[in-house]
């Protein structure tokens, strides 16, 4: 696997010196925040990763923020395309990396979206039968996850 490497532009405020590096790894991030006599390099783990935010404005560079362990992590100077793709491929990492299967985080996010349909406000099996289709037709999910989905929802 290639390392992918973004460098902050020398022009951002704060960056003139020493720019700021985030490295994209296979299973971890590694930002380098520089300083004059000493800087900062952090390695993130993807499963450590709580939340990414980013912060694009009109005009000027944008910020990333690794919010981990309820600590953030800021590195400010990209452009506004480089910090949307850090924050896709580092979403991507972090799915692919998780301890959970895809399965069940595809079972969870149906669970989640599907509408109410009863007044007790439990979700109907027709409605998440509908939205499991909908992924399966969108190439979300394979014919597989579709078919085991399908035979969890009918049994409860």
């Amino acid at each position: 696997m290639e390392v992918k490497v973004y460098k902050a532009s020398r022009v951002a405020e704060g960056n003139r010196l020493f720019p700021a590096e985030i490295h994209i790894e296979e299973t971890e991030i590694m930002l380098k925040i520089p300083g004059f006599f000493s800087g900062k390099s952090n390695h993130i783990v993807y499963q450590q990763i709580e939340g990414i935010n980013i912060d694009t404005p009109m005009i000027g560079y944008s910020t990333i923020t690794f919010i981990v362990g309820g600590e953030r992590i800021v590195a400010h100077g990209f452009t506004k395309s480089e910090v949307k793709e850090i924050k896709h491929i580092c979403s991507e990492r972090i799915l692919a990396n998780s301890p959970r299967s895809q399965t069940e985080l595809i079972a969870n996010a149906i669970s989640s979206s599907a509408g109410i349909s009863n007044k007790t406000g439990q979700f109907s099996v027709a409605d998440e039968l509908k939205k499991l289709k909908e992924l399966l037709d969108s190439d979300v999910i394979t014919q597989s996850e579709y078919n085991e989905q399908k035979t969890k929802l009918l049994s409860r």
